[in-house]
């Protein structure tokens, strides 16, 4: 009889926290939630790359393999890292103004060519991605931002500035 009222009390608090939950905290199957929160680049012989935290929506993009790209830029100089998938690099007009439009990545989305070979997703987990990126990325001001292309639309991340040793 107790563990009847106990079971009865765990899904009542259950169910109140569920409904109780704001709409955008609420899980969604097609608009993943995209937020970069930190970026730390490095340099070690000559490599650079660049590890950054937030939340990826990581159990959709890895299980469901929805297209969440990774975009690393410095002017209209870009890096996109399709998660699974291989990186493309190459130059943007889109992206020389420092920003990336939601209107503007069906565009953006067709430039660029393979990448090098080592420029690739070193590590992904759940809240944390670090990337190889091309020779052709120098020391100095760099942005990153996250965007999936879904039935809903275009979903884009903050964009995270950080400096390049």
């Amino acid at each position: 009889m107790r563990s009847h009222r106990r079971l009865r009390r765990g899904l009542m608090v259950a169910l109140a926290l569920g409904t109780a939950a704001p709409a955008g905290l609420r899980a969604s199957g097609t608009s993943p939630a995209l937020a970069l929160s930190a970026a730390a680049g490095a340099a070690v012989d000559g490599q650079r790359s660049v590890t950054l935290d937030g939340s990826f929506d990581f159990a959709n993009a890895v299980q469901v393999a929805y297209p969440l790209n990774l975009v690393v830029f410095q002017g209209s100089r870009f890096v996109r890292y399709r998660v699974p998938g291989t990186a493309v690099a190459g130059d943007s007009p889109e992206l020389a103004d420092g920003d990336l439009a939601a209107s503007e990545i069906d565009t953006f989305g067709q430039e660029g060519s393979a990448a090098a070979a080592g420029v690739r997703i070193v590590t992904l987990i759940a809240d944390r991605v670090r990337v190889a990126l091309p020779a052709g990325f120098p020391a100095g001001p760099t942005r990153a931002v996250l965007y999936a292309v879904v039935p809903d639309g275009n979903v884009l991340s903050n964009p995270i500035d950080f400096t390049l040793p």
